[in-house]
């Protein structure tokens, strides 16, 4: 029986999104196939969803770039189905983004997050495997935040404490601070970076035997592995507070804290190798998918229902091998989906012949 998940998004509006002056489109609770030639739109409509699941644009830019070119704001909004939820995100030069919730203004826009779960697989993903650490933190940061409301409230608490200790720790190196000053801080520091290590630790446990899964199937029986990586001995808030009093007077010297998960890495290795340094692209770009897929499984795992999978232009940039496992994968696995490629029959006909399938050309998207 095919699956479908418990929450879709009905349909989505964009204006002065992008390259888009003005969308209103209708999106199938199942698989969504969008076809056309670069450079026309199929990017930008997968990212106003992950903007509204994430908060964050797709490619990083400054969100003013997002605006279309002579306009002076863009809106994003979905309306989830059954229920007819709202969301609504809008980006206005020279002020930060706004979230909606039902037409309401919410108090942050990080307020949205969790509300449309999602994963998606772009180029840019390569950057998990073969980047810096801390494009894999990012991407534990993600996926965590979207899955646990409390996970969220620890990293924006610790990332707010460790802004205010290391500028303590620069300015001590003008003047002194009483031990006091940086107790206050280092309090916080210890009771979220606990939180965020424990949720990251088990996490990564939960998704490393879905990858390896999904890695055997697509990398002809290669092994897949992930751990995290604690770059320091404090794991518990006891270890951490102690740890960063003792560390306190050699920070002030760097200007920087070094004690914590900001400092943590995710390692892949493929056949026990590290991926990132020993993996070909075809091997860093397969553990990518599979991790991503595997992501997919966890989120269905914990709330009952897939997340909306976003798909830019990956079944094209594989070998006609691959791109068919990883066809099979998706329709295994998925609920409701949204694909991009330069020609629709990169999605492959058992996708095809269940999909709802559009053309896009200049901003421009129109039902197959």
């Amino acid at each position: 029986m095919e699956e479908r998940p418990l929450h879709a998004v009905g349909s989505v509006s964009l204006r002065e999104f992008r390259n888009y002056e003005a969308l209103d489109l209708e999106l199938s609770p199942g698989f969504n196939v969008v076809s056309g030639p670069n450079a026309q739109g199929k990017t930008n409509l997968l990212e106003s969803l992950y903007l509204l699941s994430t908060t964050r644009l797709l490619r990083g830019q400054r969100d003013a770039e997002a605006i279309r070119d002579g306009a002076d704001k863009a809106t994003v909004s979905a309306k989830i189905l059954p229920t007819e939820t709202e969301l609504g995100m809008s980006i206005e030069r020279g002020t930060r983004k706004k979230a909606s919730l039902n037409g309401l203004g919410l108090p942050r826009a990080a307020d949205l997050i969790g509300r449309l779960p999602c994963v998606c697989v772009s180029a840019a993903d390569m950057e998990i495997v073969r980047g810096e650490p801390s494009e894999r933190r990012l991407f534990l940061d993600l996926e965590l935040s979207s899955l646990y409301p409390a996970y969220l409230r620890h990293l924006t608490l610790y990332k707010r404490a460790l802004e205010q200790r290391n500028a303590l720790l620069k300015d001590s190196r003008e003047r002194h601070h009483p031990a006091e000053s940086f107790e206050i801080w280092e309090d916080q520091l210890a009771n979220h970076g606990a939180g965020i290590r424990l949720a990251r630790r088990e996490f990564v446990a939960s998704l490393g035997p879905l990858a390896q899964e999904i890695h055997e199937e697509m990398g002809q029986g290669e092994g897949l592995a992930l751990s995290y990586l604690e770059k320091d001995e404090a794991a518990t808030y006891e270890a951490a507070l102690a740890k960063l009093a003792e560390s306190r007077s050699h920070e002030i010297a760097r200007g920087t804290t070094v004690v914590g998960p900001h400092r943590d890495d995710l390692e892949i290795l493929v056949d026990s190798r590290e991926a990132r340094l020993f993996g070909s692209q075809g091997q860093q770009r397969t553990a990518v998918i599979s991790t991503k897929m595997a992501t997919l499984a966890f989120g269905r795992r914990h709330t009952g229902s897939p997340p909306l999978l976003l798909l830019d232009d990956i079944l094209s940039d594989l070998d006609e091998r691959r791109r068919s496992l990883l066809t099979q994968i998706v329709l295994s696995r998925a609920g409701q989906a949204v694909l991009t490629c330069t020609e629709a029959s990169a999605a492959g006909e058992a996708i095809l012949e269940k999909a709802k399938r559009f053309e896009v050309w200049a901003g421009s998207i129109k039902e197959a």
